[in-house]
């Protein structure tokens, strides 16, 4: 709590919602602040995807303020949010595989996961890929079920081409 007041000036809603549990929040952050071979923007670009698919405006809200934090226009977070990065074909790569994994699950594009390896991501970057898409659906879903009021910029409705 005292780190986030002292960060960020207050505690998110949705970590405020966690506390409903005595060890989710504590559990979480552990598992969110841990080290990955990726990025910041390629997690955030998961993030974004992710949450589109599950269409959870809380998430959207708050991966679009740190997204731009992180380097990504406007622009740019709408096709992460659309599954495309026509700006970055290496980030292309991931988003189109993670919008796969995401809306087919047991359908796996064996196509776009050899475009990833092509690219350059190896295994360690796709394990880790696919933990950041379990972390955005723990937040996806917890900020859904328990109607957490969205306590940063409203993110832009997304309007399909």
């Amino acid at each position: 709590m005292k780190y986030f007041k002292e960060r960020l000036g207050s505690v998110p809603n949705l970590y405020a919602s966690m506390m409903h549990s005595e060890n989710a929040l504590s559990n979480y952050y552990q598992f969110h602040t841990r080290k990955v071979s990726l990025s910041k923007q390629e997690c955030e670009a998961i993030m974004l995807v992710v949450s589109q698919k599950n269409n959870s405006l809380y998430c959207l809200s708050v991966h679009t303020m740190i997204g731009k934090l992180n380097g990504f226009d406007e622009d740019q977070i709408l096709q992460l949010r659309r599954g495309n990065a026509e700006f970055d074909k290496k980030l292309d790569a991931l988003v189109k595989f993670i919008k796969n994994v995401v809306e087919e699950k047991n359908r796996i594009s064996v196509q776009l996961l050899q475009q990833c390896f092509k690219m350059g991501y190896n295994h360690e970057n796709l394990i880790d890929a696919l933990h950041v898409v379990g972390d955005s659906f723990i937040t996806n879903f917890t900020s859904k079920v328990l109607n957490v009021p969205i306590d940063f910029p409203l993110a832009k409705e997304l309007k399909e081409h």
